[in-house]
């Protein structure tokens, strides 16, 4: 769940222009007349990452449950691809239950991370997930 989590806030971060900014900071007139606005990519800023937060656990119902015929270790992986294109369902259990599990534990971890995933997020890190998913948490 974490992991997926984390791949739906990356491929969301992803997808917004790079050129776009948002203004951070203080919006008082200092003694001399300045402000202290920076401007910052909104992408990764914590307003941006706060409002994907209150939202990421609805993709969770593109997800099924994969059992590794090997191992039978599961995982859950996208049923619906980002673009639309078709994707391999073979082995796939995707029902009610498994959606409804995998958004309330991702609804968990967002609620109860979610200092962590800002900083982890806001902040280009490498191997977030591994990171994140299973030194943290």
């Amino acid at each position: 769940a974490c992991r997926a989590l984390v791949d739906e806030l990356e491929w969301e971060i992803s997808q917004v222009d790079p050129r776009k900014t948002i203004q951070m900071g203080s919006f008082r007139i200092n003694p001399d007349g300045s402000q202290s606005v920076v401007e910052v990519p909104y992408a990764r800023s914590e307003a941006h990452l706060t409002e994907l937060l209150e939202r990421v656990c609805e993709k969770m119902k593109e997800y099924g449950e994969k059992t590794d015929p090997s191992t039978h270790r599961k995982s859950y992986v996208r049923v619906i691809s980002h673009d639309g294109t078709k994707m391999d369902l073979s082995g796939l259990k995707f029902d009610g239950d498994v959606t409804s599990s995998l958004k309330f534990a991702c609804e968990s971890i967002a609620e109860e991370y979610e200092d962590e995933l800002i900083e982890f997020l806001s902040h280009e890190a490498e191997n977030v997930k591994d990171r994140l998913c299973s030194k943290r948490t």
